[in-house]
């Protein structure tokens, strides 16, 4: 008698094993006497680290499932192994704030887990309904965990505001589906969207595709905190726990885009003529002046911020125009796919290790780190390796070279260029050029003022830094220098993964 085993499904593995280690974490703190962060931590470490090997291992290029629904494309699954890794550096520098918060640890590392699988489901989604609940289950969890302090004024509004906006937002997105729905004759599928793009069967197709377009654009601004939808960014960042901050500030946003660039892939070829007219004067149009006003008033506003969290809120709207513009060249269809998700892919990488290494360094310090630029001066006295990897990551942040964030944006410039967005790649170079203000003038305090306040350092002091928070912030400055330094190492892995 032969034995027949069930053979692994090994698309949803990844997703599997980020759920089951949730559910086990909540599950095996019921029979916990004691909180046990430290034990949570290193468990949704080994969860993140074992989707990421049944990725490279088990899940090559192309790979779908659900007719189509859920697919491992070039950009989808580089991006799943981007905010998988970007997972494991922020439940590193998770620890210590979830210690010194007194954060409830299972709950937390838990949320943390099924945010990371939202966001991974989210970048291999082509159908609909699938990128809906992705997005719908991200917002849940991070409405959470930015209202986990209990009794923080400033963590119950950071909740709310995302909370009320969050459902904002997934009405144009529903709304915007919708139209897409019909226009695609009823299916929800991005493949057959596509037909209904480059074959318009009717006047009111062409209408109901374009007005669902342009609204699930809309509901994406939101999650991509693009101007002039970004207003809640600022408060949601400084209320919530830094960690949970670094996931919106990071991974939210690479999420976001890929499933931005898929949704819109339907676009980058068009052959139908009014189509194509309305593509390129409205809705190519509309994307250039988010980019443009998210460069604009993100750098401007975080001129004058004086609370670290609040300014790198303002950075990262910033960073989401620098972002667009990778949408712009990817729609122009001048350059080859294959260079402009491979400029999108390095900008991503840069713009996670850079971000998780400046929120990883304002966890460590504890609230006066989260809190007044003003309480960094005199840091590299008092902590000098923390004071070097917050050095490291705003200087990749600004662009220097020999960091990783100069080679993100002259990879992607260098792309915009070529398709012809000369103009809105100035812009970005002088965005860029203003940002140094603000970057540089945190460093300018930490090596050339003494400081005047014992908060700072008050938390490392009395209690070394977490082994795991260590690793995390080793990890991300060394990747920052050394994609940088080495730019051809990333390209490489990239190539290999």
């Amino acid at each position: 008698m032969t034995v027949s085993w069930p053979t692994i499904e090994w698309t949803w593995a990844p997703l599997v094993l980020l759920a089951l280690t949730a559910v086990g974490i909540v599950m095996a703190d019921l029979f916990m006497r004691a909180p046990r962060p430290a034990l949570w931590m290193q468990l949704g470490l080994l969860g993140l680290l074992a989707a990421g090997t049944a990725v490279v291992l088990k899940i090559p290029d192309g790979v779908s499932a659900f007719n189509q629904a859920v697919r491992y494309d070039g950009l989808g699954r580089l991006g799943v192994l981007v905010i998988l890794a970007g997972g494991c550096l922020i439940v590193l520098i998770s620890h210590r704030p979830v210690r010194r918060d007194e954060l409830p640890a299972a709950e937390y590392f838990a949320l943390l887990l099924l945010v990371v699988l939202g966001l991974a489901t989210l970048s291999i989604s082509f159908e609909l309904m699938a990128i809906f609940l992705s997005v719908e289950m991200v917002s849940v969890g991070v409405y959470i965990l930015a209202g986990l302090r209990r009794g923080d004024t400033r963590g119950s509004e950071a909740a709310m505001k995302y909370f009320v906006l969050a459902a904002f937002s997934a009405g144009f997105l529903v709304l915007g589906f919708a139209f897409l729905y019909g226009g695609a004759e009823g299916s929800t599928l991005l493949g057959r969207i596509a037909l209904a793009v480059h074959r318009p069967s009717t006047p009111f197709t062409v209408g109901c595709v374009l007005a669902g377009f342009a609204l699930a654009l809309t509901g994406f601004a939101f999650k991509l905190t693009l101007v002039p939808f970004h207003l809640y960014a600022a408060d949601v960042f400084d209320g919530a726990p830094t960690p949970v901050a670094a996931v919106l500030a990071a991974l939210s946003k690479a999420a976001g885009l890929i499933a931005l660039i898929h949704l819109l892939s339907p676009l980058r070829i068009v052959s139908n003529e009014t189509m194509q007219s309305a593509l390129t004067q409205d809705f190519t149009g509309l994307l250039w002046i988010f980019a443009a006003l998210s460069i604009v008033v993100g750098n401007a506003v975080a001129l004058v911020q004086r609370r670290i969290k609040r300014m790198l809120a303002y950075s990262t709207i910033a960073h989401s125009g620098y972002l667009l513009i990778g949408v712009l060249v990817f729609l122009d269809n001048t350059v080859r796919m294959a260079e402009v998700e491979t400029a999108i892919l390095v900008y991503l990488i840069a713009y996670v290790l850079m971000n998780v290494g400046a929120f990883g360094v304002a966890a460590a310090l504890g609230p006066a780190g989260e809190g007044e630029i003003e309480h960094y001066a005199g840091l590299a006295r008092r902590s000098p390796a923390l004071a070097l990897a917050m050095t490291v990551a705003l200087l990749s942040l600004t662009g220097i070279p020999a960091t990783a964030g100069f080679v993100g944006k002259l990879t992607l410039f260098a792309r915009a260029v070529e398709a012809g967005h000369i103009a809105l790649v100035v812009l970005a170079v002088l965005g860029s050029a203003v940002s140094a203000y603000y970057y540089l003038r945190i460093v300018v305090y930490m090596y050339m003022r003494e400081s005047s306040t014992e908060t700072v350092g008050a938390d490392t002091d009395a209690a070394p830094l977490e082994l795991g928070h260590k690793i995390g912030l080793i990890l991300s400055t060394a990747a920052t220098v050394l994609f940088g330094v080495f730019p051809q190492t990333l390209l490489f892995l990239l190539k290999i993964l």
